[in-house]
């Protein structure tokens, strides 16, 4: 399990919170942990490693791994051009370059001074030698993603005329340098690795060809143990955190390429998400271990359930970004957790790395079954309540079967396979094709009741919204609207409901234009999620038309007006207008139930339209509160 940025420290000093985390992947098999990277700075101000706490923090962090037979390693490294996202006003770069905007904003960087680069290496070697200290197992030297070392062996980043820059043998110059400093002060005993990206993929950047050159300059002196092959920058951050529209195995090739000309071990990553697939990687040779941190995070179990055969039990990644990598870059207050396992992140509260029974066993009656409700059913039952769930609709997953439709998105199912088997596996009593009414719970006299039973869709007030070529998003992509040749998207989501369906119109041949009224298009998504459709719309050639409201839809005829100048705009000839507003909490049996009830509760969009991280995280909320 690759290192990786939780936000559960922000000042990066372990604390009982993430090392609670790491604790759980340790316990549930994972071999090799790497804690989060721990950026290293020439100015101590701005290094967590003069922290008083930290050598503490690092300490009690390996001896919570080590209790349960697994390595640990510290990642450290300095982010560079992208250090301003962390509060650094002037983040330091080989050049004058500015950093990329999957964050929060632009920041110009400080050229680094040939000074400043001798205390940059010095503060790697102040780093390693108090992770030494702690009894951690190893360093990672972070050279990927765009960060300063890479920074400085890419033409992309780097635009030096000194001896740090331009040749080949001068771009590799510091990270040579780091890796000479920190072996010599560590000794030989001591593992040191390294984080590269096999490939760049961007404009100016090396590609893997380079690499291939590039790597066993690195390892030839014998001074790594091992690399560990990423691939990508944050320019398309799609390529550091591949979200479900990319492949399994995505960037497994890199490592296998880098693998074929170094002397060294070599880990891969790239949607490595099954037991199976991950054997199959190492079977044919493409790498000698793998890195599976999605994965852990979806399931810290994972390694177990594979190692005993409980391969359906296992919490699969879908790659939906929403919990973990989503709530990192969005600076989310509670930081990382995930959308199939709301206890990530929670292991050091009671109760939510491991469930407690129920002091008082109930009949549980769910209404919904959706991923709030379908969470709420699985803690219930897992802590001793006798559950039943209904839901109106022929199969499970709620939304989710919808979001599954649009193309790349199929991964979706995976969380109703999943929740389908614990529903099994608990001996949940699940009634499909039921729609619960009052009488319904007055019939089954249950203890308690959880509504989850979602949205509704949403249409905005305008003339024409109610017209006979007018349908909404859902209908679109279950099939049920008909669609004509040429289409306007009406996108109020701001998220990736009218942009999933704009791709599902497209692949079938249509003609699309979405409009939206804000600055861009799916700001509710992650940076990697929206790279990678935004890739897909323009390779499409769908016009997307921001700052634009609709004013009214007249027949075949859509009238639009600019948000800032009021400037209308006819659009003639539209086949069909999509709706995609989002939804409106479907709440109403709640409030009908509330003072019938004793003991109700209300979980996921019913409770307010929100992401399904959230809808995940309400029902394991209630399942432990019942």
């Amino acid at each position: 399990m690759s290192a990786h940025v939780t936000g559960h420290a922000l000042d990066f000093v372990p604390n009982d919170r993430i090392i609670a985390y790491w604790a759980a992947r340790a316990r549930g098999g994972v071999g090799l942990i790497g804690m989060q990277l721990h950026w290293v700075h020439a100015v101590p101000e701005r290094n967590p490693f003069y922290h008083p706490q930290m050598l503490d923090g690092l300490r009690r962090a390996a001896e919570a791994v080590h209790a349960h037979g697994a390595k640990i390693t510290c990642q450290i490294g300095n982010m560079g051009a992208e250090m301003g996202h962390f509060g650094f006003p002037s983040p330091w770069a080989p050049s004058a370059v500015l950093g990329p905007n999957s964050w929060a904003e632009v920041f110009m960087a400080h050229t680094m001074t040939t000074d400043e680069i001798k205390g940059m290496i010095d503060s790697f070697v102040h780093a390693a030698l108090l992770v030494q200290q702690a009894g951690i197992d190893g360093v990672e030297l972070h050279n990927a993603h765009g960060y300063l070392l890479n920074e400085f062996m890419s033409p992309h980043w780097n635009a030096r005329t000194d001896e740090y820059g331009g040749s080949l043998e001068n771009r590799m110059r510091l990270p040579l340098q780091v890796i000479n400093a920190v072996r010599a002060a560590v000794g030989p005993d001591f593992a040191v690795g390294m984080r590269i990206s096999g490939d760049e993929f961007v404009p100016g950047g090396y590609t893997l060809d380079d690499m291939r050159t590039m790597a066993p300059l690195l390892t030839h002196n014998g001074k790594l143990d091992f690399l560990n092959v990423s691939a990508g920058n944050y320019l398309y951050a799609s390529t550091v955190v591949d979200p479900m529209y990319y492949p399994l195995n995505s960037f497994v090739q890199c490592a296998a390429a880098i693998k074929a000309v170094v002397d060294v071990p070599v880990f891969a990553r790239g949607r490595i998400i099954d037991p199976q697939q991950a054997e199959q990687i190492l079977a044919d040779g493409h790498a000698d271990m793998v890195s599976m941190v999605r994965a852990n995070i979806a399931d810290p179990e994972f390694a177990n359930k594979a190692r005993t055969g409980r391969t359906d039990e296992i919490r699969t990644c879908i790659g939906c970004n929403e919990g973990c990598w989503g709530q990192v870059a969005r600076f989310h207050m509670d930081g990382m957790s995930c959308t199939m396992n709301p206890a990530t992140g929670r292991e050091h509260l009671p109760g939510w790395e491991v469930l407690q029974p129920a002091a008082v066993r109930k009949h549980v009656m769910v209404i919904g079954g959706g991923p709030a409700g379908l969470e709420t059913a699985r803690v219930a039952a897992e802590r001793g309540h006798r559950v039943s769930l209904y839901e109106r609709g022929a199969e499970l997953g709620g939304q989710t079967l919808v979001a599954a439709k649009a193309p790349g998105r199929e991964s979706f199912l995976d969380l109703v396979r999943y929740y389908s088997h614990q529903m099994r596996l608990l001996n949940v009593a699940v009634h499909l094709g039921t729609e619960a009414t009052a009488q319904t719970v007055q019939a089954e006299s249950p203890d308690a009741v959880v509504v989850a039973t979602g949205s509704a869709p949403y249409f905005p007030r305008f003339p024409g919204a109610e017209g006979a070529n007018v349908v909404e998003v859902r209908t679109v992509l279950n099939g049920a609207a008909v669609v004509g040749d040429r289409v306007i998207i009406v996108a109020l989501d701001n998220d990736i409901q009218s942009l999933s369906c704009a791709d599902f119109l497209a692949e079938r041949g249509k003609q699309v234009e979405v409009l939206g009224r804000n600055y861009d298009f799916g700001s509710k998504l992650d940076s990697a999620t929206k790279h990678a459709i935004h890739q897909r719309l323009y390779r499409h050639g769908i016009t997307l038309t921001p700052n634009t409201g609709v004013k009214e839809i007249h027949g075949r005829t859509v009238v639009t007006y600019n948000v800032f100048t009021e400037a209308e705009r006819r659009i003639d000839g539209v086949d069909t207008v999509v709706i995609a507003c989002g939804g409106q909490e479907d709440n109403a049996l709640y409030c009908s139930l509330k003072a019938q009830v004793g003991e109700i509760h209300l979980a996921g969009d019913a409770n307010g339209v929100r992401r399904i991280s959230d809808a995940t995280l309400d029902g394991a909320i209630v399942g432990r509160a019942l």
